[in-house]
């Protein structure tokens, strides 16, 4: 997924970041408890500029230091790294990447970091090249069929797979025929732009396989269901030809009505904010994605209010060319309604999230209820590889 040198220099000029946020936070308080008492005495003023001089020039050694590591990483590119070893992959590294762009991916496009994701279509753990020749290969759609799966927050491609190596997407394609691909991206970033990206891109696949595509699946597992639904949203916005040939949507555990762990961590951050002594600690807290926010209620469309707002509108499910949405929820409990399955549901999303499910009739999911599933005993991440699960995901697809 990414190269060793990416790693390299993306992880140094994070510890260069890293070190300067450090130094704003302990900055903020060191300033929080000083002043108060410089103001009091008569060489406050020198003691205020004083401490200035030295973060300032704390702040200069660190950007010297990153800037060396980094100008010693590109000679070490040049001159040093062997050629044949360069694209060397390690799941573990993939799966620590993948956590960092869930976590702070919008900051790693910004500042463009090596280790920022991009959008691509992947097979067997490879990016697809989205040329005739490589898609009539890798990705035949032998019966018209393309499935594509979309993962959640902080994860990657390759979490769709049990531990035999085995996954929905290959259970599809030996059981009802077609092909699947699965989509890695950059999950930090907001559910809006990936959303409209992958819209974008999978109308470039359509309009390049040389063969036919008449029926496209979509299956997202939670944050992955939100970018689903801000794809079709957009491709029904833009008039997108693929949005035509899309025949069911599948959300697994998507928090439609937001998670109640960023709420948390909402209300967190705005507490600390509150007191002078620890608003520099909030500051640190605030830099987590952006992705991570739109889950405080499920913001998929840019049509959704701003973050300040109680209770943003909720964007219906799209209604694109008569195909079917399924919503399925997953709780730890043995009952879909008691009070586990409404406030912990599968650990992270409470079932009435995940099926779309709200006090306010206009803050629901408009969908009937053949077309939602509880699976009960299972949690969050049980909903990517369980044969339960699967089960339940054929009989929806299944033509017959």
């Amino acid at each position: 997924m990414k190269s060793r040198l990416d790693f390299l220099r993306g992880t140094t000029q994070l510890a260069g970041e890293g070190f300067l946020g450090a130094l704003d936070v302990v900055e903020g308080m060191h300033q929080a408890v000083l002043d108060p008492f410089a103001r009091l005495l008569p060489f406050g003023p020198l003691i205020a500029r004083t401490t200035d001089f030295v973060y300032a020039r704390l702040r200069d050694v660190g950007h010297v230091a990153s800037t060396a590591a980094i100008g010693s990483l590109g000679l070490y590119e040049r001159y040093l790294l062997p050629r044949s070893s360069d694209e060397a992959q390690h799941g573990a590294s993939n799966a620590w990447i993948s956590a960092l762009n869930g976590a702070i991916g919008d900051h790693l496009e910004t500042t463009r970091n090596p280790l920022a994701l991009r959008l691509e279509f992947c097979r067997n753990g490879h990016a697809l090249a989205l040329d005739a020749a490589t898609l009539a290969r890798e990705l035949p759609c032998a019966n018209g069929t393309l499935y594509l799966f979309v993962h959640g927050l902080g994860l990657n491609d390759s979490q769709w797979q049990d531990r035999d190596g085995d996954d929905f997407g290959t259970r599809l394609e030996r059981d009802l025929g077609g092909s699947a691909v699965r989509v890695r991206y950059n999950s930090g970033r907001r559910i809006s732009a990936n959303g409209r990206e992958l819209a974008n891109r999978l109308q470039q696949l359509v309009d390049t396989h040389p063969g036919r595509i008449d029926r496209i699946v979509l299956v997202g597992h939670s944050m992955g269901g939100l970018v689903c639904r801000s794809a079709c949203s957009h491709a029904a916005r833009a008039g997108l030809a693929w949005s035509d040939k899309l025949h069911t949507a599948v959300c697994l555990g998507s928090p439609h009505l937001g998670a109640p762990l960023e709420r948390i961590g909402g209300r967190l951050s705005a507490a600390l904010e509150s007191l002078p002594y620890t608003r520099s600690l909030a500051k640190l807290t605030e830099r987590r994605s952006a992705g991570v926010k739109d889950l405080r209620h499920g913001w998929c469309s840019d049509r959704d209010r701003g973050e300040r707002m109680e209770q943003p509108r909720l964007e219906p499910l799209p209604d694109i060319a008569g195909a079917r949405w399924y919503l399925a929820a997953a709780t730890l409990a043995g009952s879909s309604d008691g009070t586990r399955a409404r406030w912990i549901g599968d650990g992270l999303v409470p079932v009435p999230s995940a099926l779309g499910q709200h006090a306010d009739p206009g803050q629901s999911l408009q969908l009937p209820a053949e077309q939602r599933h509880v699976f009960r005993g299972l949690g969050h991440m049980d909903l990517l590889i369980n044969p339960l699960v699967y089960e339940r995901l054929r009989s929806w697809l299944d033509p017959s």
